[in-house]
């Protein structure tokens, strides 16, 4: 999305690969609102006209927990910093000499006379030379250490600082995207909508829990109006058998159907509950006996006084599918960042398959992005 506007992931900026699938963009991967991992794509190409990534996909909770390395604290931060060589050792306190601790010598007190040749042979050193050597010992210890630091900044890189080359391993390199098969007939086991946002709204749950006589009262109404919608299709196969009392209007009848499915959602966090039903007519059925595969989908918002208010109700067949596509549910997700669910389906008409995303108003659906459409 740039600028309030949805884009088509697979043509947005593909030069020459979508930035969608760019290496190291992190997607989360959502249901209902809620967290299901992390995906980080590592990898993409474009095979038979479509754009496939491949990535690593760490699930919610399964990382381990991070332990944070504790940091001892220098006894003296005031003091300066000491530079030594690569693997020398701290040094160790030096103890205090003899000498140090000793009070300096008195003048004895018998002093008897003493011949200068002899007192000169005796003493070790000059007078002068006990004041030089602390002097020379302070002087060499700071040329080493001017020395040891010019060694260190002129010292090459260490390895950890560069890049290592390896031979690849025959299990390192991943399978290439052209050997693998991504035909349409393999089943996908699971589908899992995805959202790479990095300041977006808090996730919240969208699905609503409600009472086991409000489920099978919504479900029966929904059913109603998804078989109200089979009958306009086809008239005369949705006509009702039973016979009719004289003056009362005859309704459809209740379909069967294969594999119904009904979720109740809060999609804008106000209790107002929004319902997505979509099913297949048994093929039983006169009607799907001449029609093929019949689906049905409906979208109902519940009013105040506990009605459903049809906001969208199509139904297709294998010979309308360039009127009516067929709209399978994926999932409520927050596609604009605005903290409000938009419903997702997967559509397939005779042009081919995409994505349509709706948003739930309060009298229709309105389409905010279509991929077969280009809007």
């Amino acid at each position: 999305m740039v600028d309030g506007k949805l884009y088509d992931a697979g043509t947005y900026k593909a030069t020459p690969v979508p930035m969608s699938l760019g290496v190291e963009t992190v997607y989360e991967g959502m249901r209902t609102g809620i967290s299901q991992g992390l995906f980080t794509v590592t990898d993409a190409r474009k095979v038979g006209g479509s754009w496939f990534a491949e990535g690593r996909w760490v699930a919610g909770g399964s990382e381990p927990r991070k332990i944070i390395p504790t940091v001892t604290k220098p006894v003296d931060d005031d003091a300066p910093p000491i530079l030594r060589r690569p693997g020398s050792e701290k040094p160790k306190a030096s103890e205090p000499k003899a000498s140090d601790s000793k009070p300096a010598d008195s003048k004895p007190a018998d002093a008897g006379p003493v011949d200068a040749k002899s007192a000169q042979k005796s003493s070790p050193e000059k007078p002068g030379d006990a004041a030089k050597v602390p002097a020379k010992d302070s002087a060499s210890g700071s040329n080493d250490k001017a020395a040891s630091a010019m060694a260190q900044a002129q010292a090459p890189p260490s390895k950890l600082d560069r890049p290592l080359l390896r031979r690849s391993k025959p299990g390192d390199a991943p399978q290439k995207f052209e050997d693998k098969d991504f035909s349409a007939e393999t089943p996908v086991k699971e589908r899992i909508l995805a959202v790479s946002d990095a300041a977006g709204p808090e996730a919240r749950p969208y699905r609503m829990d409600l009472k086991p006589d409000e489920i099978l009262a919504y479900n029966k109404k929904i059913m109603e109006i998804a078989s109200g919608v089979v009958a306009k299709l086809y008239p005369a196969g949705a006509r009702q058998t039973t016979p009719v009392p004289h003056g009362e209007k005859s309704a459809p009848r209740i379909l069967r159907f294969i594999n119904p499915q009904m979720q109740v959602l809060d999609l804008t966090n106000s209790n107002d509950p929004v319902i997505v039903f979509t099913a297949m007519v048994d093929p039983s059925e006169k009607i799907a006996a001449t029609a093929g595969k019949l689906t049905v989908t409906v979208i109902a918002r519940v009013d105040i006084y506990g009605e459903l208010r049809k906001l969208l109700a199509e139904a297709t067949d294998d010979h309308h599918m360039d009127i009516y596509p067929r709209l399978e549910f994926l999932d409520a997700i927050d596609a604009d960042g605005d903290a409000n669910g938009e419903l997702v389906f997967r559509e397939g008409s005779d042009g081919g398959q995409g994505f349509v995303v709706y948003r739930a108003g309060m009298d229709r659906v309105w389409p905010v992005f279509d991929s077969l459409r280009n809007y």
